[in-house]
């Protein structure tokens, strides 16, 4: 159990994919995203997401990601962001999506 205010602390923000590629070093299937967070920047994230994905069905996709867990070297790439997803029943991941509208940066809670 943790407490609220340590949640609060974790900065979750509404991006946009904009570029994606291919990352055949890394160890797990895994794809390089370059999502855009409009005022707070575009950054990079490698996403263990090939199993529901193709690398052309993820452009434009508006996600979720953790912007302050620091950034993590992957092989010869640095992921900057974390992009939030939920298991399927395999284990494989699905991307959590907002429904509506909402501006690149925006804070979800």
């Amino acid at each position: 159990m943790i407490h609220i205010q340590e949640f609060e602390k974790l900065e979750l923000r509404v991006g946009t994919i904009e570029k994606v590629e291919a990352f055949p070093e890394a160890r797990k299937p895994a794809y390089k995203l370059r999502i855009d967070f409009g005022p707070h920047g575009k950054k990079w994230s490698s996403a263990q997401i090939t199993e529901h994905y193709t690398l052309d069905s993820l452009a434009g996709r508006r996600i979720c990601a953790a912007m302050n867990l620091g950034k993590k070297k992957i092989g010869p790439f640095t992921s900057e962001v974390l992009v939030m997803g939920a298991e399927d029943k395999n284990g494989h991941i699905v991307l959590l999506e907002p429904d509506e509208s909402i501006k690149n940066g925006a804070k979800a809670n």
